[in-house]
């Protein structure tokens, strides 16, 4: 059921785009920093989009990548602390206890 959800939730998005790309097919001006060019509407918004994803999947990564070193630092000093615990457990009891 979730699946047939996601699908058809695909489905309307891929939609919707075609919609937008078939009534923003006109060309515009894009000024950027070296020069200008005309561009179809769809085209600029669909870069600019895809633009930003990747920025911002690379924010992401490099935040990923210092939580991962993070926690395998955090599971080394457990393992460290778990091994500790398990010798003192097995430290031989004194004739006074």
């Amino acid at each position: 059921m979730l699946r047939l959800l996601v699908v058809l939730l695909l489905v309307v998005v891929f939609a919707l785009g075609a919609a937008l790309g078939y009534f923003n097919s006109q060309n515009v001006q894009f000024d950027y920093l070296f020069g200008s060019v005309q561009v179809r509407l769809v085209v600029l918004v669909v870069a600019t989009v895809l633009v930003s994803a990747l920025l911002t999947l690379l924010l992401c990564a490099g935040r990923l990548l210092g939580l991962a070193a993070e926690l395998r630092r955090v599971r080394r000093e457990l393992r460290n602390a778990e091994t500790e615990l398990k010798n003192l457990r097995n430290l031989p009891q004194g004739p006074g206890r």
